[in-house]
């Protein structure tokens, strides 16, 4: 494995490692109160699930890198919303419980539906250079 590769598996890594978090610590300040109120902490939070898909598609070069952050936020937190046997439960069903959870999903498949490739990143199309070839050595324009 080539270290370009290796680097973009390692920052890939700590998106995914980053989305983990963001679920969890969304899904736990759903229910936070501040002087008694309710305040909508995770579904403010649930807002960065876009940068995150952005950072992924950037890294992969293609629509699976946005859309594998939005999957695995989506089952961390819906499977927080699920009660379990004992009555535990995270994510309630109430306004801001669900609201973390919609907002949270549509920031990022609004990524991941418009993701387009970097045009910068060369990853779809080969660099053209000075002399109008193409850059790994293969036929140019003339």
């Amino acid at each position: 494995m080539s270290s370009g590769r290796l680097s973009r598996a390692a920052v890939f890594a700590l998106v995914l490692l980053l989305t983990v978090l963001l679920a969890l610590w969304g899904a736990f300040l759903v229910p936070l109160r501040l002087g008694g109120r309710p305040f909508p902490v995770g579904v403010v939070l649930a807002l960065a699930t876009a940068p995150l898909c952005r950072a992924g598609g950037r890294v992969l070069g293609r629509r699976a890198g946005a859309a594998v952050p939005m999957a695995l936020w989506t089952m961390i937190a819906v499977g927080l919303s699920r009660q379990r046997r004992e009555g535990d439960l995270v994510v309630t069903g109430d306004l801001r419980g669900l609201g973390f959870l919609l907002v949270g999903l549509l920031a990022a498949a609004v990524v991941v539906g418009s993701w387009t490739p970097d045009p910068r990143s060369g990853v779809l199309a080969p660099v053209q250079g000075a002399s109008g070839r193409d850059t790994p050595g293969g036929a140019g324009q003339r």
